[in-house]
């Protein structure tokens, strides 16, 4: 059995140029799939040869469409049909478009787009209903400078237009990262439907544009288009990555009211949503009301558990996925492992490692020996972390050395986290977090001359340091604050009274994360505004009282915020959801669900 094609994005071009330069051979052939000695031939008539009359050319177009058909019934798609396009008979666009779009159903992109640049060069005009299928395939093989020419060649046409022509141009924009395109497009469409707002949705999301996909979400309502279940995928999606519950709530009371099914797409999309947003009893409940569960929506409910702090009700969740007879892949171990990495479980981790192996036959992913080492490495196990590392099956990624690094920081471990350091900054010079990580670590120990050297390396790079930011989400509107932002008066005055109020209870600003050798009062302000601590005091000014405060930072939780988090939500008397990078924390009572292990 031949391997499916699988292309990195580098390779597809050269790959694609390649192709269609051996298989454009006028000597090329294309036959059933039995080698059929009949095939017709492509040489020229002989001089004196009469014409076919029309009938017999209507009754090989024919013929020749029941074949395609029958390839497409038969899933059986060989080599791009260069008979098509050499006959002696006329062959029409529709005839084309069905070969183009068997190729596309089924999954032979390459073949899709070489069928179409074969009929532009024999005079064939395909129609609009052959540019969709096309365009999909170009969409697919992520062939940008492609795309463009196929739009062109659309609008040269007169089909651009078109609501399937444009929607898949939507589709073959966003999908190339070109969101920016992708909307125009939208904008000059004359007729645009569902499908094309939920691939425009749909692409925001893909480009983790998330607050720009609800914008357009509300904007598609107050046009009055249907929404779709598409559309609530895609929307869901954008408010779990935001943290926007409120509008998820929303959502989910709109399926309910209008009926909509909640079957394995729609449910699986609320499971991570809820997730996502901290809302793990919600999470369980639409889980549990699901009539029809598959591994995706498993792999949501024991991922949410993980990323929430209950792994123990993950591995209870794997536990019922196995007697369900529910085969788990990679993302289900990724997110066991997660959740013995989140609760220090490192016994169950190494169980769970290699049965992943050994029982159901999958291969582990980078990701899942980063879960691994950081398992080890929180646990100070830095030896069996280290010949991890060193042995594992894959090569090591910046992903493994940093999350090597960031043990190093928890523990102060110079020499190790120096060596890891090293090793990460070969791979990935330019990026700021393996600078500030290392500089973590030599602050906590004071070597400010080591600091100083490689503030100067970043200067002279020209890498700037990523700012904190966090948001809020207060009335339906979501607040983005920035660490050290300007703040409004009221704000700074409240942050200050919080911590005048919080040192009374022993709370002492942890100055060993500041990067400077400045005094200590210095160091003190510089740890006072970091962006999630001015989210909670704008979250404690303008949220009802008793409400839970959530709230979204796009780095990993610093020490000093961690423990100020605890401390108001006791005196307080709030319940916190704070979601870093990593995981999440719920804050009550002073104390976090994390444990203080994150």
């Amino acid at each position: 059995m031949k391997r499916p094609l699988t292309l990195t994005a580098r390779a597809r071009g050269s790959r694609v140029r390649a192709y269609f330069s051996a298989s454009a051979s006028p000597e090329t052939r294309w036959q059933t799939p039995e080698r059929q000695s009949t095939a017709v031939s492509t040489n020229p008539p002989a001089a004196g040869a009469r014409a076919s009359p029309a009938p017999a050319r209507h009754a090989v177009q024919a013929s020749l469409m029941s074949l395609v058909e029958s390839r497409v019934r038969s899933d059986w798609w060989g080599s791009p049909s260069p008979l098509l396009l050499q006959l002696g008979e006329p062959i029409d666009s529709r005839l084309c478009r069905h070969v183009i779009r068997g190729y596309t159903s089924q999954g032979k992109h390459l073949h899709s787009v070489f069928v179409f640049i074969q009929m532009q060069r024999v005079g064939v005009r395909p129609d609009s209903f052959t540019f969709a299928p096309v365009l999909k395939s170009v969409a697919r093989l992520c062939l940008r400078e492609m795309g463009r020419s196929v739009h062109a060649y659309a609008a040269k046409a007169n089909v651009d237009g078109d609501v399937y022509v444009g929607t898949s141009l939507v589709n073959l924009y966003s999908g190339c990262m070109l969101i920016g395109d992708a909307h125009k497009v939208f904008d000059e469409m004359g007729e645009r439907n569902s499908v094309s707002w939920n691939a425009l949705i749909t692409g925001y999301t893909h480009n983790r544009k998330f607050a720009e996909a609800l914008d357009l979400f509300r904007e598609m309502q107050a046009d009055g288009v249907e929404l779709t279940e598409v559309t609530m995928v895609g929307a869901l999606s954008a408010c779990a990555h935001l943290g926007a519950l409120s509008l998820g709530k929303w959502i989910h009371e709109y399926i309910d009211c209008y009926g909509l099914s909640l079957n394995e797409f729609l449910g699986t999309a609320l499971v991570d949503m809820y997730a996502k947003c901290g809302a793990v009893m919600e999470m369980e409940k639409v889980f549990i009301t699901m009539r029809a569960k598959n591994v995706y929506t498993w792999n949501a409910l024991i991922s949410g558990f993980a990323i929430n702090g209950h792994g123990e009700a993950a591995l209870q969740a794997f536990s019922r996925m196995i007697m369900e007879n529910l085969k788990p892949d990679g993302v289900t171990f990724l997110g066991i492992l997660c959740a013995c990495c989140h609760e220090g479980l490192v016994d169950e981790g190494k169980k769970y490692f290699g049965i992943m192996k050994e029982e159901f036959g999958l291969r582990p992913g980078i990701e899942h020996y980063g879960c691994m080492v950081d398992l080890l490495g929180q646990a100070g196990l830095f030896s069996e972390a280290l010949h991890l590392v060193q042995n594992m099956d894959l090569k090591p990624d910046p992903i493994i050395w940093r999350t090597l690094l960031g043990a190093c920081r928890t523990h102060r471990n110079v020499p190790l986290g120096r060596y890891a350091a090293r090793k990460l900054l070969e791979l990935e010079p330019t990026n700021a977090e393996n600078y500030v990580l290392l500089s973590n670590i030599y602050a906590q120990d004071s070597m400010w001359d080591e600091i100083a050297q490689l503030r100067a390396v970043m200067n002279q790079r020209g890498i700037a340091k990523v700012a904190g930011c966090s948001s809020i989400e207060i009335g339906n509107v979501v607040y983005e604050f920035v660490a050290s932002d300007c703040l409004k008066p009221e704000v700074r005055d409240l942050l200050d009274d919080i911590r005048k109020e919080l040192k009374q209870m022993g709370y002492a600003a942890n100055t060993g994360l500041a990067l400077y050798d400045i005094e200590e009062e210095e160091k003190e302000s510089s740890v006072a505004f970091h962006s999630e601590k001015i989210a909670l005091a704008f979250g404690l000014m303008k949220s009802p009282p008793g409400s839970t405060i959530r709230i979204i930072k796009n780095l990993r939780v610093c020490q000093d915020c961690h423990v100020f988090f605890k401390i108001v939500s006791l005196v307080y008397k709030r319940e916190i959801s704070l979601r870093d990078r990593n995981q999440f924390h719920h804050f009550a009572g002073g104390s976090c669900s994390c444990r203080d292990h994150w």
